[in-house]
C-alpha cells in the first residue's frame, strides 16, 4: 500500500528545518552531510532553459540553508545549523568562521617586568583545505548564489572561472583527517558553532563520558542560554519552520546533553517535528571494560529520553553489536572501507541520512517532518531503523528489467543498526523508501513478449513500487523516486571497491587509478520495524546486568538507582510495542 501525503502549503514556499549536531562523531556525520549538499548545488545559474528543462531541480536547498550577507555586503548561503563539540575539536577551524570576519585591535602589553613569549605552532592544514583556501582567496561569495545585481553576478562568474576546480581533484585524506573540520567543504554561520569549554576533546583528565554530565551541563544557565539564543536566532528568521533534525552521539556525555536539548525543543516548539539520528562509531576509540559499561548505560538512558521527546528516533551504527561485546562491522562486496576511520564510516551514514531525508527536502510535493514521523510512529513506536543498499548494485551491462527480479528478497537492504540484522526479513509495520539515481537501463528496449512483471513497467518509479510491494506486501509503504544520484565526490573518502564505476554502477573491469566514484545509485528504507524489539531487548538486558553503584560517576551527578531502574522498565514497556506473533516466537537470547 502506498500513502502519498502532501501539504497544500508546500506548493507555495519552503518549510525550513534547523539542524543540530552534538558530539564529535555526530559532527563527522554532519560534515559529510553538508559536503554532500554543497556538491549537489547547481553552479550553472546561466544554463539554458533547454538544459534546465532536461534536468529539473528536484531538491529545495532553502529547507536546510539560509541566505545572508557579510558585513561587506557579500551574499552568503550557509546551513541553518547549530553544532556542539568540545574544546580542542576544531583544529584549524575558527569557532566564529571567516565569513563575517572583523579585525579586532589587539591591546598592548602593559606589564612592566620581564616578559617571556611562548609561541605555539599553528595546526597544519591538509592539502584539501590548503587548496580550498587558494580557490577562495579574494572571493568569499558562494558561486551557487545568484546575485540580484547583474554586474556583481558577471564579476562573480568571471572570478569563479579563474579559480582552480576543487571538485575535479583527487585527494587521499585518510591519514590527514583527525577531526571533522579537516574535510569541511563549505562555510558555517558564526552562530553555528558552540564549543563546550568545560571538557576537552581526547583528554584523559577532562573526559565527557557520562550521560548525567551532559544533562547537568545543559542545565547550566550559561550553556542553555547560549544554545537557546542561537536557536531563537535561526527560528525567528524562518517563515514556515517545520521542525528540527538532530544528529547526536548516544554513547558519551552528549547523550545527556542532547536529551536535555530535545526535551527543550519539544516543550518550546511543541507541534514541530523532531527527527533525531543517534550515531555511534563502528569501532570505539577507547576499548576497556569500563568504557563498554558506560556505553551501555549511556545508550539505555539516551534511548529512553530521546524516544520520549523526539517525534522519531533512529539509532545508527555500522557495527552489528554495540554493547559490551562488539560485533563485526557491516560488509559489502562493493565497499572497501576502514571501520576504524570515522572519516569513512561517517560518510556512509551521512549518505544514507541525506537520501532518507529527501522527502521533506523536495522542490515539489514535499512532505514535512511531522507528517513523516506520524506515519512511522503509529502505535507509539518512536524508535526506527534505517536500512540501505550502499550502493544499489546495478551492472553497467545488464538491463534494469532483468536485474530487478534478483532483488525480490530483503538481502539487498542492510540495516544500519545493531542487533537487528538477523531479524531483517520481518516485514516492517510501516516504511518510507527513497530510490535515487537509478538509471532507466532497458526501459526503452523491452521485449515484445514480457518475460517478467517488470517488463510491463514504463518507468523506474513503477518498477521500484512493484519491487517494494513484492518484498513487503503487508507493510504500509510510501515510495519516492529521485533522478539525482547520491554525490560521492571530493572530499568524500575512497571507500568503494575497484569494480564500482565513476557513476556508481558495477563494471566488468576495475576502474582506472585516476578515476573516482563521483555518485552512486542508492536506496534507503526508513522503517518502524518489529526488528527494533531485539535491539531494545538486548540493550535493556545488558543494562540490567550492570550495578550502577559500582559506577560512581552517575551517583556523583545525582542519578538515583531507582531512577535508573524506572528508565529500564520504560524501555521494557517500549519493547513490547514492537511485539508481533512472529517476533514473540523468535526472540533472541539475553546472553
Amino acid at each position: 500500500m502506498y500513502n502519498h501525503l502532501m501539504s497544500e502549503s508546500n506548493m507555495s514556499s519552503s518549510k525550513e528545518v534547523i539542524t543540530l549536531q552534538l558530539g564529535h562523531f555526530a559532527n563527522f556525520v554532519g560534515t559529510h552531510f553538508w559536503n554532500i549538499q554543497e556538491t549537489s548545488f547547481s553552479y550553472c545559474q546561466g544554463a539554458s532553459e533547454a538544459a534546465t528543462a532536461a534536468a529539473p531541480k528536484e531538491i529545495d536547498s532553502d529547507v536546510l540553508y539560509r541566505e545572508g550577507r557579510t558585513l561587506s555586503g557579500d551574499v552568503t548561503y550557509t546551513p541553518r545549523l547549530i553544532a556542539v563539540d568540545l574544546s580542542g575539536s576544531l583544529n584549524t577551524l575558527r569557532s566564529d568562521g571567516v565569513l563575517y570576519d572583523v579585525e579586532v585591535e589587539q591591546s598592548g602589553i602593559t606589564w612592566g617586568g620581564d616578559v617571556t613569549m611562548h609561541k605555539a605552532s599553528p595546526p597544519v592544514r591538509n592539502q584539501f583545505l590548503s587548496d580550498l583556501d587558494m580557490s577562495e582567496e579574494g572571493a568569499l561569495q558562494n558561486p551557487h548564489i545568484e546575485s540580484p545585481d547583474k554586474d556583481l553576478e558577471d564579476a562573480s562568474m568571471s572570478s569563479s572561472q579563474s579559480l582552480p576546480s576543487i571538485k575535479d581533484r583527487i585527494y587521499h585524506l585518510d591519514d590527514s583527517v583527525s577531526v571533522w573540520s579537516d574535510f569541511l567543504y563549505g562555510h558555517l554561520h558564526p552562530k553555528s558553532l558552540n564549543i563546550v569549554r568545560e571538557f576537552a576533546h581526547q583528554s584523559d583528565t577532562e573526559m565527557f563520558e557520562l550521560f548525567p554530565q551532559g544533562k547537568d551541563l545543559f542545565k547550566k544557565r550559561t550553556v542553555s542560554e547560549e544554545l537557546e539564543d542561537k536557536l531563537h536566532f535561526f527560528a525567528e528568521e524562518c517563515d514556515h519552520l517545520q521542525g528540527f533534525q538532530v544528529l547526536t552521539n548516544f554513547d558519551d556525555g552528549f547523550s545527556g546533553m542532547s536529551s536535555g536539548l530535545v526535551e527543550l525543543l519539544d516543550d518550546e516548539y511543541h507541534g514541530k517535528g523532531i527527527l533525531t539520528w543517534g550515531v555511534i562509531p563502528a569501532v570505539p576509540s577507547v576499548k576497556s571494560t569500563l568504557m563498554d559499561n558506560y556505553r551501555v548505560i549511556n545508550s539505555a538512558l539516551a534511548f529512553e529520553q530521546l524516544s520520549q521527546y523526539s517525534s522519531f528516533f533512529v539509532p545508527l551504527s555500522l557495527n552489528s553489536s554495540l554493547w559490551r561485546k562488539q560485533g563485526p562491522a557491516l560488509t559489502s562486496p562493493y565497499l572497501s572501507y576502514n571501520p576504524n576511520l570515522n572519516y569513512h564510516t561517517s560518510a556512509i551514514l551521512a549518505s544514507c541520512i541525506d537520501t532518507a531525508t529527501l522527502p521533506f527536502r523536495l522542490e515539489k510535493e514535499a512532505l514535512t517532518i511531522p507528517e513523516i514521523c506520524a506515519m512511522l510512529s503509529v502505535g507509539e513506536r518512536k524508535i526506527g531503523t534505517l536500512c540501505s543498499s550502499f550502493p544499489f548494485p546495478l551492472q553497467e551491462s545488464m538491463s534494469l528489467v532483468k536485474r530487478l527480479p534478483a532483488f525480490q528478497d530483503t538481502s539487498f537492504l542492510k540495516p544500519l543498526a545493531a542487533e537487528v540484522d538477523k531479524f531483517n526479513s520481518m516485514s516492517p509495520f510501516s516504511q518510507f523508501v527513497v530510490c535515487r539515481g537509478i538509471p532507466n537501463i532497458g526501459l526503452k528496449n523491452r521485449v515484445p513478449q514480457p518475460q517478467n512483471p517488470f517488463d510491463l513497467c514504463k518507468s523506474v518509479d513503477e518498477m521500484m513500487k512493484m519491487l517494494v510491494s513484492s518484498l513487503y506486501p503487508r507493510t504500509v509503504s510510501s515510495l519516492l523516486t529521485v533522478n539525482q544520484a547520491a554525490p560521492t565526490g571530493t572530499p568524500y573518502p575512497h571507500l568503494f571497491s575497484p569494480l564500482v564505476s565513476p557513476t556508481g554502477l558495477v563494471g566488468n573491469k576495475p576502474r582506472s587509478a585516476d578515476e573516482v566514484v563521483k555518485s552512486i545509485p542508492l536506496v534507503t528504507s526508513l522503517q518502524s520495524s518489529p526488528a527494533t524489539k531485539n535491539l531494545l531487548k538486548k540493550l535493556t538486558s545488558e543494562a540490567k546486568k550492570l550495578d550502577l553503584r559500582k559506577h560512581h560517576g552517575y551517583f556523583e551527578s545525582n542519578m538515583e538507582e531507582d531512577e535508573y531502574h524506572e528508565i529500564l522498565n520504560n524501555l521494557d514497556s517500549l519493547c513490547q510495542k514492537y511485539e508481533t506473533g512472529a517476533s514473540s516466537m523468535d526472540d533472541s537470547d539475553d546472553d
